[in-house]
């Protein structure tokens, strides 16, 4: 594991006041992380890794990581641009239309950017150029469109290319016909080079978080929990599930989320079955349950929070039963995050107590036993409980194996660093075959964020209630604070 020394951590470093012990629960609201970032020696560190890897594979070997192509989103627009997190990870660079180029042999990092054009910068902002390129780190700096040049000529002379091009497809096209060229030429360079998918070699340094990404994290899962909070509280006179999602998003933007971690997920009633609830737009129907499925990044670290709760302040009886068998299979699932379990441990414990509870609710019938190995439970939870989380989401790194118990549970044996969700579900839309109308219209999951330590499992977002009577209790303060 690298790692920065323990007095290094990320408050020190960027003087941040200091906060709880990581995964405590503290009174107050965050404070506001507008703008922060790890230290340039983060990504430094990072790409000596990198380049070390490199070395390893023979002379010759040059690394060529590109940033993330801007995506439009119309004929006259941009989406907000966001760096590739793998590009991120080595570089720190938020800016597109730059490629990093790490020489395996002489151990040096040039950055190739955009040029610096005043009329453009009126628009878009101040670009690097080859001063910030320096301050970034890069012991070279080359602008385009001189940096073609500089480009063609590290990709003819290395002998190894490790490409890493972040879903710039011409891009990639590029650098394949440099490395093995069409033509008379064509036959003779399959033999003198070869290229290498450099992806999953980034993907494996990025699954053990360092100490300072696990206190950006924490600090992007916090702002999320303000989040989810106003929403609650909120909920009780809030008439549309946009609302809903207004509250946990104009909150995490306050707190210093530039970008959410992903689209909200703000369904009441039936839209809660829906896993990825695309439109959070439609009326909250009286005695419904409000699923949120949302979070905010801080400083480019994602945080994935999932909370279920009454929009008038009281679960009904079918919704308390329901709630407390997800909520009980969650523990059972954080108990098995901890290092040398597989992944697919908690997958399996938490399975075992859905079923369990569906039989004893009478959802699916038959003995207990029975029914888990006829795999009854998976009409109800039909997704996995556990992902990586870091710069993605869904983080980079591989699970291992698949476990032939479920398609999500993987084999890899967890370790002291890793970061991931538990997050059980139960979703009964209206109109399943074979269930009760009482218990239709009901979705239901519980999601945290987990730290994997020597010492076990830290929620990272236990701060936020997950208790049915805690949640109840929230949401009546919010009527009373709104009378």
């Amino acid at each position: 594991m690298r790692c920065l020394p323990a007095a290094l951590s990320l408050v020190s470093l960027l003087g941040l006041p200091s906060a709880s012990p990581l995964g405590a629960q503290t009174p107050q609201a965050p404070k506001a992380y507008h703008g922060l970032r790890l230290p340039n020696r983060f990504f430094a560190d990072n790409r000596a890794a990198l380049l070390a890897k490199a070395k390893a594979m023979g002379p010759g070997t040059l690394v060529v990581a590109k940033s993330m192509p801007a995506q439009p989103s119309s004929g006259d627009g941009e989406r907000p641009y966001r760096q590739d997190s793998d590009f991120y990870y080595l570089t720190g660079v938020e800016e597109e239309q730059a490629v990093a180029l790490l020489d395996a042999d002489k151990g040096t990092y040039t950055l190739l950017v955009q040029a610096r054009d005043p009329r453009r910068e009126t628009y878009t902002g101040a670009r690097l150029g080859l001063a910030g390129a320096k301050a970034k780190g890069a012991d070279e700096a080359v602008e385009y469109p001189a940096a073609e040049k500089t480009l063609s000529e590290a990709l003819q002379k290395a002998k190894r290319v490790v490409l890493i091009d972040n879903f710039d497809e011409a891009f990639r096209i590029k650098v394949l016909d440099a490395v093995y060229p069409r033509g008379a030429l064509g036959w003779k360079a399959d033999y003198e080079k070869s290229l290498v998918d450099g992806r999953p070699i980034v993907s494996e340094m990025r699954v053990i978080k360092q100490p300072v990404e696990v206190e950006m994290i924490q600090r992007a899962v916090d702002a999320s929990i303000e989040g989810h909070l106003a929403a609650m509280r909120g909920s009780a006179f809030f008439t549309n599930e946009g609302q809903v999602a207004a509250a946990l998003e104009g909150t995490v933007r306050a707190l210093g989320a530039r970008f959410l971690s992903y689209e909200t997920i703000a369904g009441a009633g039936s839209n809660g079955c829906v896993l990825h609830y695309p439109s959070s737009d439609q009326p909250i129907a009286p005695g419904s349950l409000i699923l949120m499925d949302a979070s905010g990044e801080i400083g480019f670290y994602t945080s994935d929070i999932t909370r279920t709760w009454p929009a008038g302040g009281t679960f009904t009886k079918e919704q308390r039963a329901l709630y407390d068998v997800v909520l009980k299979a969650q523990e059972a699932g954080i108990q098995e995050l901890r290092p040398g379990r597989p992944h697919g441990a908690s997958m399996r414990a938490a399975a075992r107590v859905i079923s369990d509870g569906l039989v004893e609710l009478g959802l699916i019938s038959g003995d207990k036993e029975e029914a888990f190995k006829r795999g009854d439970w998976n009409k109800f939870l039909p997704h996995g409980v556990s992902h990586y989380l870091g710069l993605d989401v869904h983080d980079a790194g591989s699970y291992g194996p698949v476990d032939t118990f479920h398609k999500h549970a993987g084999t890899r044996p967890l370790a002291a660093g890793m970061v991931l969700t538990m997050e059980p579900g139960i979703y009964i839309p209206k109109g399943m075959e074979g269930v009760e109308a009482r218990w239709q219209g009901i979705g239901i999951r519980i999601e945290d964020v987990i730290l994997v330590t020597g010492d076990g499992p830290r929620n990272l977002s236990a701060r936020l209630p997950r208790r049915a009577e805690d949640l109840e209790a929230i949401v009546r303060g919010g009527a009373k604070l709104r009378r």
